[in-house]
């Protein structure tokens, strides 16, 4: 069946018309530039913080979805008191509000677990950045595509896997599994379990093991590009072979102890002593979605991220960033 003439320029028409919107979403006009040059799609960025608070009841906590960074620490409470910081970009604030409304935070508990879903309509252009206290013992699994995660002072079982982003744990007491395709591990043990599983892995990165002194382990570490280093540990065994570009370690001190495996396929790796006399961390920037010399505009939440009735919800959190005018007309 043949198009009347007419018809199909209007297709190739509507077609182009397509494209070009598509183009001018990612276009020049929609790019803005970190402080260190780092580009980001969107010039202006629409904020809001959700809060939410939960008694998980010895139940893991678990977060996934989305980018963004996550900074959890340990308390001696018995609730997890949750900000989620929600972030739209745009070409101007409408573009941004309308991202940021796209975002969605869903609770559901079970017997099992208590789980946090974040989705977003426009994940390109979309982040969720989480903060917060949960109780001490509690165990959590993040489940993200990227941002930096930086767990301080928690000593439940710590399950970690997502694409790209620093990892940084200190004050582990429990089994920790962190699975990487891109970025640095360091972990740092208050105290060693007496079982696994206990795994550091990323495909490209360095890892940084720290020990408790006087704490028994086996250690089974492998780079296939870089060295591995050793500080501070005595180790009752020791095999180490070269082997092309890295290396494989395999070590034990004390007796009886858990087995630690680690592995990079693209870094360094070190071993080292503990200092368990301070779990502060340092504070570092949001490694995906920094501020930059774009506008910054606060938004209230809106009725999609309702809780799980089984939750209290306090009132919004002040929001961490200060909106300066909409100059983007």
């Amino acid at each position: 069946m043949r198009l009347p003439r007419l018809v199909v320029p209007v297709l190739f028409a509507l077609l182009a018309s397509g494209l070009l919107a598509a183009c001018q979403r990612a276009g020049d006009a929609d790019i803005a530039r970190t402080d260190d040059g780092e580009m980001r799609l969107g010039s202006v960025e629409v904020v809001d913080t959700v809060a939410r608070t939960v008694a998980p009841n010895d139940r893991p906590l678990v977060l996934k979805g989305m980018r963004g960074t996550v900074h959890l620490r340990g308390a001696d409470q018995s609730t997890a008191e949750l900000s989620f910081v929600r972030r739209g970009r745009g070409e101007g604030r409408d573009d941004g509000q309308e991202v940021l409304e796209g975002i969605s935070i869903t609770e559901s508990g079970t017997e099992s677990e208590y789980t946090y879903t974040l989705e977003a309509g426009q994940e390109d252009y979309a982040a969720v950045d989480v903060r917060g206290q949960v109780p001490r013992q509690t165990a959590l699994r993040i489940d993200r595509l990227s941002g930096s995660v930086h767990i301080e002072g928690v000593e439940g079982a710590l399950t970690i896997e997502h694409d790209h982003g620093d990892v940084e744990v200190q004050g582990a007491a429990a089994s920790v599994e962190t699975i990487l395709k891109n970025g640095d591990v360091q972990v740092g043990f208050r105290t060693l379990p007496v079982e696994g599983p206990l795994q550091l892995e990323t495909s490209n990165g360095t890892i940084d093991l720290r020990l408790p002194a006087g704490a028994s382990a086996q250690i089974d570490a492998q780079t296939n590009v870089g060295t591995i280093r050793t500080q501070g540990l005595s180790f009752a065994t020791e095999q180490f072979a070269p082997a092309d570009a890295g290396a494989r370690y395999n070590a034990e001190f004390g007796e009886n102890g858990p087995t630690i495996e680690v592995q990079t396929q693209n870094g360094s790796i070190l071993v080292q002593s503990a200092d368990t006399t301070t779990t502060e961390m340092e504070r570092k920037e949001p490694s995906t979605v920094p501020l930059d010399t774009g506008t910054v505009d606060d938004a209230s939440p809106p009725e999609d991220t309702m809780p799980d009735p089984d939750t209290a919800t306090g009132p919004p959190t002040p929001d961490t960033l200060q909106a300066p005018p909409d100059t983007s007309g």
